[in-house]
């Protein structure tokens, strides 16, 4: 076992004890939950599978501590893209720091060898804060050693993110180098169906300047 993954270990143990240790008391939580479904699944600048997405997600919260399970599942059979994410994250007033376990399942919800939830190498942390108008946020894979750095803000009706990418080890964002992998410009609003709901929609154009890729992305909330 390499010395990293034994650190990966290390680092969701801790977490896990320190989640159990937090919701066994009998103080109140909130739970929410909810769902996206998308025109295509783009991700910091690089698509995967195929097709529209529905993206469920579900949190449980207890204070500043947050855990929660994000998924994207192609609507077509063979769209590809299974992913599967299991995060847990705290809030320091301004600051929020995550941990995120990565997982892609495959038909049926099953798993090749070594991968599975809490394994395989798809282990982030990251952290995110708000520096007056402008939206920061910084990722790293423990062990392909890959770096996101994103800022985004808001001119009027758009929001626009940029993405830059930094591979140490292996291909991740931008082909084993560092260059701006997402270039992205959205915006959202709400359709009304009656008196008492409103339909909420996105949409985003975005670019990847290192593999010149582009996706013009539709969504829904629901």
């Amino acid at each position: 076992m390499r010395k990293i993954k034994v650190k990966n270990l290390i680092i969701t143990t801790t977490l896990l004890n320190f989640i159990i240790t937090m919701f066994n008391t009998n103080t109140f939580y909130a739970q929410d939950l909810g769902a996206d479904l998308v025109s295509s699944y783009v991700w910091r600048g690089t698509q995967f599978g195929s097709g529209p997405h529905i993206q469920p997600w579900v949190s449980l919260s207890k204070g500043d501590l947050e855990l929660g399970a994000w998924g994207s599942f192609p609507i077509t059979a063979n769209g590809g893209g299974n992913e599967l994410d299991l995060y847990a994250s705290y809030s320091f007033e301004s600051f929020k720091i995550t941990l995120t376990n990565y997982t892609f399942p495959g038909e049926g919800g099953l798993y090749s060898s070594n991968e599975g939830l809490f394994k395989g190498d798809y282990l982030e942390i990251s952290g995110s804060t708000k520096l007056g108008p402008i939206n920061l946020m910084v990722g790293y894979f423990t062990e392909i050693e890959a770096l996101y750095i994103e800022t985004s803000f808001i001119i009027g009706p758009v929001e626009i993110a940029l993405g830059y990418g930094d591979d140490s080890k292996d291909p991740w964002y931008v082909k084993k180098g560092d260059d701006l992998c997402n270039v992205s410009f959205g915006g959202s609003k709400d359709i009304k169906i009656s008196e008492d709901y409103s339909l909420p929609i996105f949409g985003s154009l975005v670019y990847n300047p290192n593999s010149e890729a582009a996706f013009l992305i539709f969504g829904v909330n629901f």
